[in-house]
């Protein structure tokens, strides 16, 4: 069930504010003109909208707040393509187009009472801030939280007062960049090289990544390696996606639909499906 009428039908939205995260990424604060859609609208972290850029083309786009924020939503953007740069030229006040939530998110719902680790890189940190936002809202549901977080540069790091907060909250984070600048002090070097320093608990502990997928392979074998099983830890895929309904069929992997069936699947899913691995 979709949270439109007609799944298929972009409802209108205002840009509220507008935030330069790193050179190329932006993120939208937006809101539904409609008053009501925007009181009833509701999403579980992980799902994602499909954005209209009137003029140019609609592209899928992960929601990065917390869903208990319901006075408006944030999406965060990378310049990657004629559309996303479309709407990096937006001001605020400009009106777009949204569909959606669509997909399937992480399952924190049947996760509590677990540790939880969220390990993404680069712009795959927009997915999992909404999951971690969401854990962090309800820390007495769950035990320990861990965020992993590798990008190329400490200009590229995405979410970097979030960053800063969250150990204050009591969850322990890990960053770590390619190419460290001289006045770097976090982990230098791809961020799966962390995953074999950092004491995590296997016991009672879910894995849910985001990111490129090599990054996202590489993780899953070096977590299994530690003694975590395909049925702990859940992975979200990036795929192009045009209906979010799953009947264009482009999003298609081994029979499944990433826009409908995911995009956020389970290790043991992932193990069954043909999804890239190197």
């Amino acid at each position: 069930m979709h949270e439109f009428e007609s799944p298929l039908k972009p409802e209108t939205a205002e840009i509220l504010g507008i935030k330069q995260e790193t050179p190329n990424i932006k993120t939208f604060k937006v809101r539904f003109i409609d008053k009501k859609r925007q009181k009833k609208f509701f999403f579980i972290p992980g799902k994602f909208m499909m954005v209209s850029i009137f003029g140019f083309g609609e592209m899928p786009i992960s929601i990065s707040s917390s869903p208990y924020k319901t006075d408006s939503l944030e999406l965060t953007v990378n310049a990657v393509g004629n559309i996303s740069r479309a709407m990096h030229r937006l001001k605020k006040n400009d009106i777009i187009g949204l569909r959606g939530p669509f997909g399937k998110g992480y399952p924190l719902q049947t996760l509590r009472k677990k540790n939880i680790v969220f390990f993404s890189g680069g712009c795959g940190f927009a997915s999992l801030r909404s999951a971690v936002l969401a854990a962090n809202a309800k820390k007495q549901m769950f035990g320990k939280l861990f965020v992993f977080h590798g990008c190329k540069s400490p200009q590229e790091l995405l979410f970097e007062k979030d960053i800063k907060k969250w150990p204050s909250h009591g969850i322990e984070t890990f960053v770590s960049v390619d190419n460290p600048s001289p006045q770097w002090k976090g982990y230098s070097g791809y961020i799966t090289d962390v995953i074999d320093k950092a004491e995590i608990p296997v016991e009672n502990t879910a894995v849910l990544l985001c990111g490129p997928e090599p990054m996202v392979n590489i993780a899953l074998k070096k977590f299994r390696k530690k003694g975590f099983s395909n049925g702990q830890m859940f992975a979200s895929l990036e795929r192009l996606m045009h209906c979010g309904i799953g009947k264009c069929g482009h999003c298609n992997i081994a029979g499944k639909y990433v826009c409908v069936q995911g995009p956020v699947f389970s290790g043991k899913e992932l193990e069954k499906m043909d999804w890239g691995e190197i």
